[in-house]
């Protein structure tokens, strides 16, 4: 059945009345939305906020920081001039002690030499004065026979007053008259009473000698002490100062306290190392020069040898020549052998010596330092090679300047383990000496160096180039 035309075409316009309505609506939704993209899109390039003018410092700026820096770097280098500083004063402050040190050792050592010397002049002077009186008590007895037997001698009482031989020689009849036995005692008691006078006064020359001394021992002790308390105080007061420089390095150089101190630890280090290389070379070329000593040394004595060997063959030849001239048949003479020395020139039993020295030496590494002690486990530098060569039966004085007088002096280049090696203030006196070491071999050496310090192996020329040499 058809459809009427009206009814589809009604149907129609009304389907189409319904789809405008709903078109009209979204339209308005699409226009929304597009209106709300529109306003979310972002604004062109073109449409962007100019850059920011660059900051550009003016030339007063720079130059303010210019002289900031300059002045940041300045207090940097004042402060790592006032750590070296410090360090060299700890350094020289430990030198002035062993200096007072050795001077304290050298006042007891006087004071001891005074003692023996007074004891000595005090004994000379008794003796003296018995013989005196055993004198007088002669000169009495023939008095007293001359007397009993009425002779003119008899004239010699006063004999036995103080004044009395003098007033009685003075008078020119009565020494006539005294026999010559007489005269002959009277003359040795007046040389003994002479003597006698001068020892007395000797004595009491000694007895003031001891007291002042015992005055310069004060003294230097006192002064020891002073010198070793000033550099305890300093060592507290510069690691004080130590850490606040490092502080104030730090903030300056804008690291942490830390990293500050184990770079300045390095920097000494450095420097530290750069000493010991220099003197590595100066130790390598001293065993140079030693080791070429004792090859002339022993050139010398092969060739001395061998002059003697030629000068003997020589004799020998001639006088088997002398024998068969003469018709003897005598067997050759032997020489004697001659003993055998050691290639430095030493007997067996120095070098033996030496070595028992080395070895109680070395027994003493990481002794602490003690001025004026000598064992049996702290030290003084003068108190240590005392000590070591009291073991190999070799006694010296415990004062370094009375070390270097007593034994043998020798060169530089002649050194030897065992031998002693010391340091003055003044290289042309060795009265200046101040401290000692005992030589290793190699360009090494042991000592006692200072307070704070234990006994301990060091270059030869890890200080200060040494002034004296010697051999006990």
């Amino acid at each position: 059945m058809r459809t009427p035309l009206r009814a589809t075409s009604g149907g129609r316009v009304t389907s189409a009345g319904k789809t405008g309505r709903a078109g009209k609506v979204l339209l308005s939704g699409v226009l929304a939305i597009c209106l709300a993209g529109a306003m979310a899109v972002p604004t062109l390039p073109a449409e962007a906020a100019k850059p920011k003018p660059p900051v550009i410092p003016s030339k007063a700026a720079v130059e303010r920081a210019k002289q900031a820096a300059a002045s940041k770097a300045a207090q940097v280098a004042a402060i790592e001039r006032q750590l070296a500083a410090a360090a060299a004063r700890l350094e020289q402050l430990g030198v002035q002690s062993g200096i007072a040190d050795e001077a304290y050792n050298g006042a007891v050592y006087r004071l001891q030499q005074a003692k023996a010397e007074a004891a000595a002049a005090a004994a000379r002077a008794a003796e003296a004065q018995k013989t005196l009186a055993a004198q007088r008590q002669q000169i009495g007895r023939f008095a007293a026979a001359s007397y009993q037997g009425g002779g003119d001698v008899a004239k010699l009482a006063p004999l036995f007053t103080a004044e009395g031989p003098q007033e009685l020689l003075d008078s020119a009849g009565t020494a006539h008259s005294v026999s010559s036995a007489m005269q002959g005692s009277y003359l040795r008691f007046t040389a003994t009473e002479v003597m006698t006078n001068l020892f007395k006064v000797q004595a009491d020359q000694a007895v003031v000698k001891v007291k002042k001394a015992t005055d310069e021992a004060a003294k230097a002790k006192k002064a020891a002490e002073a010198a070793e308390a000033a550099q305890s105080a300093a060592v507290t007061a510069i690691g004080v100062q130590r850490k606040q420089s490092i502080a104030q390095l730090a903030t300056l150089q804008n690291i942490s306290v830390q990293v500050a101190a184990q770079r300045q630890r390095g920097l000494e280090e450095l420097a530290r190392q750069r000493a010991a290389e220099l003197a590595a070379r100066k130790a390598a070329e001293l065993k140079r020069r030693i080791a070429a000593r004792e090859a002339a040394e022993r050139r010398r004595e092969a060739a001395e040898a061998a002059r003697e060997a030629a000068e003997k063959a020589r004799e020998e030849r001639e006088q088997q020549k002398q024998d068969q001239d003469s018709g003897k048949k005598n067997p050759p003479k032997r020489h004697k052998p001659t003993p055998p020395r050691d290639n430095d020139g030493g007997s067996h039993g120095t070098r033996k010596g030496a070595q028992a020295a080395i070895d109680f030496a070395m027994r003493q590494l990481g002794d602490m330092y003690l001025w004026g002690a000598t064992g049996p486990n702290r030290w003084d530098c003068s108190g240590l090679t005392q000590g070591a060569w009291e073991k190999a039966g070799v006694q010296l004085p415990h004062y370094s300047v009375a070390q270097y007088e007593q034994i043998q002096h020798i060169d530089e280049d002649e050194l030897r383990p065992g031998d002693l090696i010391f340091w003055s203030l003044d290289p042309d006196d060795p009265g200046t000496i101040h401290h000692v070491a005992m030589y290793l071999g190699n360009g090494r050496m042991i000592h006692a160096p200072r307070t704070g310090k234990p006994v301990q192996i060091d270059s030869v020329y890890y200080w200060e180039p040494p002034d004296f040499f010697g051999r006990p």
